[in-house]
């Protein structure tokens, strides 16, 4: 979750292209927001497309000006959300202080998937059974490992990092340790794990994770 170029989103060719206006942008933005509040209190598969339109204050036909149906609404969204995600956790790497970047980047990640928890169960529902969101979700994570197993390099190319740790799959785990403590935390939120505030789980595990991975001399 360290700084690293973000990579091309899977995109549904059927996605219709954004609207030219102003308005139009509003009007599509105000369906999002309705969506996303939507699938918060009912989930997705308790949301229709009138309920959308009409929390947003539109008709069901302005609705389809916008979006051909509710499972294309639904993969804009989750576009979006891994794309945020992916920029809004983007913290430089400190060679000289790599704890630090790990537990910044760890903050960034817990914060953001605790105030978009909704659409982040949404992406773990949906993933299973659709293949689009399926590879949303796939290379969602591929450049968030990719991003980590870069920092691991320059690390090791430092002198701070051990040399003798396979750098993909140290980033798998990480990054999969990250994932589902933030999922269990924030989405299931079914009182398995310890309520703890966001700043505390995110030192403990950017402690585990340097613990693991720094050079000792």
């Amino acid at each position: 979750m360290i700084d690293n170029n973000h990579t091309t989103a899977v995109t549904d060719p059927t996605v219709m292209q954004r609207p030219a206006t102003t308005k139009g942008r509003d009007t599509r933005r105000r369906l999002l927001a309705a969506a996303t509040s939507l699938f918060a209190e009912r989930g997705y598969a308790g949301v229709r497309i009138s309920d959308i339109a009409e929390s947003a204050g539109l008709s069901a036909g302005a609705f389809y000006r916008y979006f051909k149906d509710r499972r294309e609404l639904m993969l804009v969204l989750m576009e979006e959300l891994t794309a945020e995600a992916f920029d809004f956790v983007r913290v430089p790497w400190d060679e000289k202080d790599p704890m630090d970047s790990v537990l910044r980047s760890t903050q960034l990640y817990f914060k953001f998937y605790e105030d978009h928890r909704a659409l982040f169960g949404v992406l773990v529902e949906l993933g299973q059974t659709d293949p689009d969101v399926g590879k949303i979700w796939a290379s969602s994570r591929r450049a968030f490992y990719a991003r980590i197993a870069q920092s691991l390099r320059r690390g090791i190319d430092s002198g701070k990092l051990r040399v003798d740790i396979d750098v993909e799959v140290a980033a798998e785990l990480m990054g999969g340790m990250s994932e589902f403590y933030a999922f269990q935390r924030f989405a299931l939120a079914d009182g398995v794990v310890k309520n703890v505030p966001i700043e505390e789980g995110a030192r403990t595990l950017a402690e585990i994770w340097t613990a693991g991975v720094i050079r000792r001399v």
